[in-house]
């Protein structure tokens, strides 16, 4: 009897955080997947890999910048070398420097600090770029990159998860009548939110453009969870990690184009 091809996936930035919890709930309950767990700092992703599987035979550590197109391109000729394809990609690497900003001015306000003067207009465009290098230009190119290798996926059908967040949603931010829209419409974080906005265009780019081939491309909206750029405040990481796999495994009959929680579809 021949033994079915294992599902290959690739989670970036999952060394801590939601990735590594995607990364550890997907090797605990699906089996028959590879993990390629995707970490900017090889040492740490080695390490991260490990206590997953300690075995080495599941969870394979992978060195992958997405602000660097070296990296990323390094990254998809050594999945090319060692798999031949790609049958999930989650496009997970993201970082909110805004939160930095408020965490010190909170601390300063806690220790009756003078508060720093907002940043200057090149402090502010340096802001925006670092932070839509990775979740918005690190996201587009690692897809990019890999588009051929997905197209080799063995496993049917092949899937893109782009983790987003609700902070990113405009019909959140604009609807009284959503449960949401009191937190929502608050004017914080413009770069972070912003960036997620454009993400989530991004999502239902791919999923025009793979809609014919049944490819499944959707967002994820993990929701405020305790990892090191909210300095702990939040829900578990492995609480956010559930829609994520639950997109990352879909069936043929699975949904697409769609932005999503754990609790069902939410308004882009």
């Amino acid at each position: 009897m021949t033994t079915a091809p294992r599902t290959i996936v690739l989670i970036t930035g999952a060394n801590q955080g939601i990735g590594f919890e995607v990364a550890k709930a997907i090797h605990s309950v699906h089996k028959d997947y590879h993990i390629l767990l995707g970490s900017r700092d090889a040492e740490r992703g080695v390490k991260a890999a490990a206590e997953i599987d300690p075995t080495g035979t599941s969870v394979e550590p992978i060195t992958i910048d997405v602000t660097d197109d070296a990296s990323i391109e390094k990254a998809a000729e050594q999945v090319a070398s060692n798999h031949g394809r790609l049958d999930v990609l989650v496009n997970n690497a993201g970082i909110n420097n805004e939160f930095e900003l408020f965490w010190g001015a909170q601390e300063k306000q806690k220790n009756g600090e003078a508060q720093d003067e907002k940043p200057n207009l090149s402090q502010l465009r340096q802001l925006y770029r670092e932070a839509y290098e990775v979740n918005l230009f690190g996201a587009a190119a690692t897809t990019e990159v890999f588009i051929p290798l997905l197209e080799k996926a063995a496993a049917s059908p092949p899937r893109i998860v782009f983790v987003s967040s609700h902070t990113g949603s405009l019909a959140i931010r604009t609807d009284p009548s959503h449960e949401m829209f009191s937190k929502m419409s608050r004017p914080s974080f413009p770069i972070y939110r912003s960036s997620k906005a454009a993400l989530n265009m991004l999502t239902l780019h791919y999923a025009a453009q793979f809609k014919d081939q049944g490819w499944k491309v959707n967002a994820s909206c993990p929701n405020l969870t305790a990892t090191n750029f909210s300095h702990g405040i939040g829900r578990p990481a492995s609480e956010s990690a559930v829609n994520i796999v639950r997109l990352a495994t879909l069936g043929a009959d699975g949904e697409s184009g769609l932005y999503s929680d754990e609790n069902g579809v939410v308004p882009w």
